[in-house]
């Protein structure tokens, strides 16, 4: 990842986790990671505790369905479930996907509840 897409990536965490925080959700960790996997944004609203991808693209015409690979959501589930074990967690579950198109001055952020749900082979 070059400096510059990597700024970008930080930029829109940071406007995701401020749109989170306006929804009402706790901010619980960022950046989260065991070995080499990686949770961008872990956050609590009621009784669920939710785990975000945060993704953005410069094109918004991509679909949605294929922002996140299925190797991908393989590696997020490993480290949620290792999050849930580490922090005896007793709380519903959800895999989120915050989505920002950066094809302009003012981002629009889409919000992606339940983008996926766990599943095991």
């Amino acid at each position: 990842m070059n400096s510059t897409t990597h700024k970008i990536g930080k930029r829109a965490e940071v406007m995701a986790i401020a749109y989170l925080k306006e929804q009402g959700y706790c901010l619980i960790e960022k950046n989260w990671r065991f070995k080499n996997f990686e949770i961008d944004i872990v956050a609590k609203n009621d009784s669920t505790l939710i785990f975000v991808e945060v993704k953005f693209r410069n094109n918004s015409i991509l679909s949605t369905v294929d922002i996140i690979s299925s190797a991908q959501k393989k590696r997020i589930i490993k480290a949620a479930h290792h999050y849930i074990q580490k922090n005896e967690i007793d709380l519903n579950i959800r895999f989120d996907l915050i989505f920002l198109d950066n094809n302009s001055k003012n981002p629009k952020l889409r919000h992606f509840k339940e983008f996926f749900t766990p599943y095991f082979d």
